[in-house]
């Protein structure tokens, strides 16, 4: 049984995620491949798995146990920048977590390595989740973010803190200043809030059941991961304009991610622009100037807001094919 402790702040500093959190969105993908849980849902996807399986991507196995679930796999846009993210993950998060492996069953000579900071283990970890996130994430990149924007707009709507708290999921108990819900391990476990609050992540890859995340860190405000509510079968969106690896070369790899990302998801702020990239608003903002004054972007400006468009250029250029002739002030 976990039991989570509000203290008198606590529930004022209670919040639903906006956006899905991709990179625990991928690692409990790979829980749910390991766990071996059947979900209609997701067989299209597992369908999809199975007939571009790369056998090295069975390497994140070796990272798993039934209650363990590695927090240091790390999605960016690129997967260039997924692969050098993980593979310079934190030495601590990475060892505690393996150790906690390592305490259930014998670790691998992969997951040795990785722990011990071999620098070709580490090198090959970043690459397999790297590939593992171009087939099992990013072509449903798009319904991942729909199913947890929804699930943060129904939740918002409720006002009340009890209410949220109590709703959230079939096998969570709310009795102020208690949330409890069972482990999967039935193991008892106490977590105080002191003051930092608690983000409710909706998840679509999440268990049956809650989990929570970041926790043990007193300066980390803890999440609380929880199955969002899916309306139907995942479904990979082939016709999402990608950068391809020639524009991708042409513009740059954050470049190019900004261009789809405004192609994907415009009109949007320069600000939420960084949020897609997981950049600064600076950078962003330079980004968006650059692509503006080549003609890919237009922006549009409503008082102090101004947000991206993509041109017919612009999504052209995505889409891999020639742009119909274009006439009116964009193409100038």
């Amino acid at each position: 049984m976990l039991r989570i402790f509000f203290g008198r702040d606590d529930l004022a500093r209670i919040r639903v995620a906006e956006r899905p959190d991709m990179s625990m969105e991928l690692s409990l993908s790979v829980h749910a491949l390991v766990s071996g849980v059947r979900d209609p849902r997701f067989q299209g996807w597992r369908d999809h798995l199975r007939a571009s399986w790369n056998p090295r991507t069975a390497l994140l196995f070796d990272l798993y146990t039934a209650t363990a679930i590695p927090e240091f796999l790390t999605v960016r846009r690129d997967p260039g920048a997924t692969e050098s993210a993980t593979a310079q993950a934190p030495e601590a998060p990475l060892r505690e977590h393996l150790r906690s492996v390592g305490g259930e069953r014998e670790l691998s000579a992969f997951a040795r390595g990785v722990a011990d900071g071999d620098r070709r283990a580490r090198k090959l970890l970043g690459n397999v989740t790297a590939d593992y996130q171009t087939f099992a994430i990013d072509p449903y990149r798009r319904q991942i973010e729909t199913i947890v924007t929804t699930e943060h707009w129904r939740r918002r709507r409720i006002t009340e803190p009890d209410q949220v708290l109590g709703s959230l999921h079939p096998a969570v108990s709310w009795r102020r200043p208690v949330l409890s819900f069972p482990l999967s391990n039935r193991c008892r476990h106490d977590v105080w809030l002191d003051g930092r609050g608690l983000l409710l992540q909706p998840c679509v890859f999440g268990p049956r059941r809650p989990v929570i995340a970041r926790f043990e860190d007193p300066e980390q405000q803890p999440v609380l991961l929880y199955p969002a509510r899916i309306g139907g079968p995942l479904r990979a969106e082939a016709e999402t304009p990608t950068p391809s690896r020639t524009l991708t070369a042409l513009l740059g790899q954050t470049r190019a991610a900004a261009l789809e990302a405004i192609a994907t998801h415009g009109p949007c702020s320069t600000k939420e622009l960084a949020a897609h990239l997981d950049i600064s608003t600076a950078s962003a903002s330079e980004h968006a100037t650059v692509l503006a004054e080549s003609g890919l972007t237009v922006k549009d400006r409503t008082g102090r807001t101004v947000t991206h468009r993509p041109t017919p250029l612009g999504e052209a250029l995505l889409a891999g094919r020639l742009p119909s002739r274009v006439t009116g002030p964009e193409a100038a």
